[in-house]
This record gives structure tokens, sequence and C-alpha cells, in this order.
């Protein structure tokens, strides 16, 4: 009895120590696989890495061709960067200490987004490891838990959704750069409410891209845009209408989706305009009439718009009777409407100081002929006048001039 026992003591003893060696040869090859794995993250070719940046735009962008285009052009930036960092460091030491232990760091973190490698070493290459583990703690990670909270089931939208959230990031950074000073965040900056300056933004980006609008093009606020008009009084209306239009862009309210709407659509119905003003003038047109539509025109700031605009477009006439009647022909081709009575009064006094020396040319005595037919005249010029409003001598003291204009005593 004592002698089998024995035996079975040792047998349990000897299968222990099987199943320990086991145990260990097992976690010494998982630690050699996963090292492997992190070599070859270190050791992959640069070349793998640019591929992958694009498949990342590919998925990303989609059918955006403008914008998928500046992401691969990123990429082959990153890519030409990195081969000329490699190819100034000849320190071997430096290229084992610091770029393999950003490397490192960025394979290991980003080992299920590779195409984030090469921007997370660059970034980890200027800013240092503490920088980038600051970063990372502020922001990246901000993104990763919001979109696993999103698609926790689905690998591609979480990939697509962290890449959409780290270039937001990067674009709110980059307007506060070097890229452009009359960015839409500095030009929606005049708006508190923050909903009224996202609102802003968005119809900025907007209108950008419907305008096709790139890096080299920089849209800032309206008296810079305006400034191209010489005539003070065209700068004034330019900014005025500039001024309404972002203000219809960034209301809040119910009606802020409405105004962003009309907007979109007279855009683009006026994109076939590639001169700026006559874009600027079919956006006034189209919406002036898109708001009478709905009941919420105003038609007299519409109006004397529509008349200081005749106006301007009728000041190089040199004669005062001609600019009239260019106005009133540029009044009736835009369906604009008079102002006011006096107006109208004093086109009929410039009618009748016209047509006086006509009525009295058939008197032989001058006397005659300048107190005669033109009482008639000066009568009428004075009933439209009253009709007016204004007050007007007396028709006794009423006479014509040599010139055959209307006088009075």
């Amino acid at each position: 009895m004592g002698k089998g026992s024995g035996g079975a003591w040792w047998a349990l003893l000897l299968v222990a120590g099987v199943l320990v060696v086991a145990a260990a040869a097992t976690a010494g090859a998982e630690k050699d696989v996963a090292a492997a794995e992190v070599a070859a993250a270190v050791d992959r070719d640069p070349k793998e890495d640019l591929r992958w940046c694009r498949k990342g735009c590919r998925w990303q962008y989609g059918q955006d061709a403008r914008r998928r285009a500046e992401c691969e052009r990123e990429c082959r930036e990153r890519h030409r960067q990195g081969e000329r960092e490699e190819d100034e460091d000849e320190d071997a030491g430096a290229l084992a200490s610091g770029r393999g232990e950003c490397r490192r760091k960025c394979a290991s973190r980003y080992e299920d987004q590779p195409w984030r490698v090469p921007e997370c070493v660059s970034r980890c290459r200027r800013r240092g490891a503490a920088g980038e583990d600051e970063e990372e703690k502020e922001g990246g990670r901000e993104c990763r838990e919001r979109c696993e909270r999103r698609h926790a089931g689905d690998w591609r939208e979480k990939q697509r959704c962290l890449m959409e959230c780290r270039r937001r990031e990067q674009g709110a950074a980059e307007d506060d750069s070097d890229r452009c000073p009359c960015s839409c965040r500095t030009q929606c900056e005049r708006h508190q409410d923050q909903g009224s300056r996202r609102r802003c933004v968005e119809a900025c980006e907007r209108r950008r891209e419907q305008e096709g609008e790139d890096g080299n093009r920089c849209a800032c606020s309206c008296r810079t845009q305006c400034e191209r008009h010489s005539d003070q009084g065209s700068r004034r209306r330019c900014v005025e209408a500039c001024e309404r239009r972002e203000q219809e862009e960034g209301s809040g309210g119910s009606g802020s989706d409405e105004d962003s709407s009309r907007g979109d659509r007279c855009q683009k119905k006026c994109q076939r305009y590639s001169d700026w003003p006559a874009r600027l003038r079919c956006m006034e047109k189209c919406q002036r009439e898109e708001r009478q539509e709905e009941g919420r025109g105003d038609a007299d700031e519409q109006d004397s718009y529509c008349t200081d605009r005749c106006e301007e477009r009728c000041q190089h006439h040199g004669g005062r009777e001609t600019q009239r009647r260019c106005v009133r022909r540029c009044e009736r081709e835009e369906g604009c409407r008079r102002r006011d009575a006096v107006a109208v009064a004093d086109e009929e006094e410039g009618n009748d100081d016209r047509s006086c020396r006509q009525q009295c040319q058939h008197h032989r005595d001058y006397d005659r002929r300048q107190h005669g037919a033109c009482a008639s005249a000066a009568a009428a010029t004075a009933a439209a006048a009253a009709a007016a409003g204004r007050r007007w001598p007396a028709p006794s003291s009423r006479w014509c001039d040599a010139h055959g204009v209307v006088r009075s005593e």
C-alpha cells in the first residue's frame, strides 16, 4: 500500500512538472510572436504605409474626388518627409533610440489603423514622446471613446469615424495656424451663440466647396471682399449685401434652416455666372423673389436698393435729363417701384420746364410769350407738387425765363 501510494505521488508530480514546462513554453512563444509583430511593424516598408494611407483616404471620402486627392497629397508629403528625415540622419544610435521608439510606439498604438502610423511618427519626431502622449490623452482618446460608443460592432465605420474625428481636430488647429488668415471660423467669430456660429461655419465651408475654392484662395471679411469697388457708394452697398447674406446664413431660430436652404438653391441657380458681381446680383434677385413668395420680403428696402443700383448704373451719362431717362428705363427693366410721389413730381416738373418753351413759341410778343401760355404748364406742375405734399408759389407769381424754365418771384 505504501509503495503504491508513493508511486502515484511521483506520477502526479511528474505530470505537474510537464504542465508547468508547457505553460512556460507557450508564454514564451506568445511573447516571441508579439515581439515579432512589433518588429515587423517597426521594419514595415514605408511604401506599405503610403498604401494604407491612400486606402484610408478612399474609405473616408468615397466619391468626393477633391478631398480624396487632398488627403492622398498629404500622404505623399508625409512619405517624402519621412524619406528626407531618414536620409539626413546618419546616426544609427539616434535611429534606434529616437525614430525606432516613435515608430514602435505608433505601431503599437495604431495596430488597428496602420495608415495612421506615418502621421503619428511625424508628430512624435516633431514634438517628442511626451507631447504625443499628451495629445493622445486629450484628443485621440476622446475620438476613440466616441467612435467606440457609436460603432462598436462595425470595424469599418469605426475607422471612418476615427479618421473624420481626427481630421476635424486637425482642421481646427490649422485654422489657427498659417493656412488662411480669413478662415470660415474667423469670419463667424462675430456670432456669440455657439449654434449660430456653427451654422455660419457650415454655410461658409459649403459655399467655398461650391465655388471651387482651394487652399490658395482665401475669402476674407466683407470689407476685404468689397475693396475691388473704387466707388465709395458701390463699396458700401457691397458690404451691406455681404453682411446681410452672412447674417441670414448664421441667424439662429426656426428660420435659419429655411434661409440656409434658400441660399443653397440660389447658389446652385447662380453658379453659371463666373463674374462675382454678376453672381451677387443673381443671388440677391433670387433670394428676393423667394422671400416675396414666402411673404417675408421688405418691399421698401428692396425698391430703394433697386433704384440706387439703377442710379449707379446711369451715373456715367453727362446730362441730368439723360441720367433720369436712363434710371427710369433701368427701373422698368428691373421691376423697381418709384420710392415716393416726390420723385414723380420732380419728373413732371422737369417735363414742364422742358416743354414750356415749346408751348410759348406761337406768341410774337416777348412778354406774352413769357407770361401767357406758360401759366398753364406751371399750374400743372403745381398740381403735381401739391399731390406730393409740397408747397408751390401762386400761379400769378410764376413766369418763364429766357431759357424757357418756370420761375417764381
